[in-house]
């Protein structure tokens, strides 16, 4: 898949309440030194009322002003999330409606920490079948409301937050450098989906023929989470697959390019855990520098941290044009993904 695009703009929103590792220490039996030595957080942004539309809504504006497109020039919205605040409608919907985009599709995506190179890769094959020009990507997520703030595993990893990015066509016969779609690589393993479980809503209306439909697996809870909404993760496990389809996905998406690792300016890969990262690079060949880490300040973000990355970057110089980016996502479902994209 190579699409001759660019990122038009980037655009981020981290709520205002700071919550360090010390104040989580005031509510679970954990310290500093054990968070940051297992994890590398510092301190995670929590939402103190502002909904997942909302935070998506500011981070989709920045965007679009970034891009110096108008409203009306967004020829489609693609949201990603796992804590929506309405069933119905869509996040993009809503965030449409909030930014005056037109008439335009709207769509939700949901792949949990994957959903954002999930969503690039559908805005470039959009992109590529000119079935539009301009792809507004915002990724959005109040996790603090499926974290169980008395499991010290892992009330300590995740915080909230949004990012976005306007995703522009260029025209073939533009006389533009550079900017491309190189290459993806996708995946899932739906087999192993109970290492990272929160339930919706359980079935429970007056005309249920049989209580213990269970048994015949018709109302049967399918990962022994039955009544929980909270988020459970199984660290070790979620560990290994992170490692393995972080330098998997990334070398497939490099070879699909014709390129190598060595080729790549930056990789920016979801922020879940210092650890992980540093076992992936060791295992890639990469240095660390190499390797955009943001996770002391904002913590887990799912499939918001990619997207606040790139704006960081943005924002602060260090990402150029005409650099090579892998981006790489890895999450509940378990899913998995790389995208490399030349800025």
């Amino acid at each position: 898949m190579m699409t001759r695009a660019r990122l038009a703009g980037t655009g981020s929103y981290l709520p205002e309440t700071v919550v360090t590792n010390q104040d989580m220490s005031g509510i679970v039996d954990t310290s500093d030194e054990w968070i940051v030595s297992r994890t590398g957080i510092s301190e995670r942004r929590l939402s103190s009322g502002e909904s997942t539309w909302h935070m998506g809504a500011q981070a989709g504006r920045e965007a679009l002003a970034a891009s110096g497109l108008r409203p009306e020039d967004i020829d489609l919205v693609i949201a990603t999330t796992v804590t929506p605040d309405y069933y119905t409608p869509s996040l993009a919907c809503i965030i449409q409606a909030e930014l005056g985009i037109r008439k335009a599709p709207c769509v939700d995506l949901g792949a949990a920490c994957t959903g954002f190179v999930y969503a690039m890769d559908a805005a470039a094959r959009y992109l590529a079948t000119g079935g539009a020009r301009n792809v507004l990507v915002v990724s959005s997520e109040t996790l603090s409301k499926i974290v169980d703030y008395r499991d010290r595993t892992t009330c300590v990893l995740f915080g909230d937050g949004a990012g976005a990015v306007v995703l522009s066509a260029i025209p073939e016969d533009s006389d533009e450098p550079g900017a491309r779609i190189l290459s993806s690589c996708l995946g899932a393993e739906g087999e192993s989906g109970g290492f990272i479980v929160s339930r919706a809503l359980s079935i429970d209306h007056p005309f249920i023929l049989d209580a213990d439909a269970g048994a015949t697996g018709r109302n049967r809870d399918r990962f022994g989470c039955e009544g929980e909404r909270f988020l459970r993760m199984e660290g070790q496990e979620v560990y290994k697959f992170a490692v393995r389809v972080l330098q998997e996905s990334l070398q497939k998406a490099v070879e699909k390019a014709g390129l190598t690792v060595e080729d790549l300016d930056w990789v920016v890969p979801h922020q879940a855990n210092i650890r992980i990262l540093e076992t992936a690079a060791r295992r890639l060949g990469l240095p660390m520098e190499r390797m955009v880490v943001e996770i002391a300040g904002m913590g887990n973000a799912s499939s918001a941290s990619i997207p606040v990355c790139l704006d960081r970057m943005v924002r602060d110089g260090r990402l150029v044009r005409g650099q090579t980016l892998g981006l790489v996502g890895f999450g509940g479902g378990l899913t998995y993904g790389a995208l490399l994209l030349q800025y």
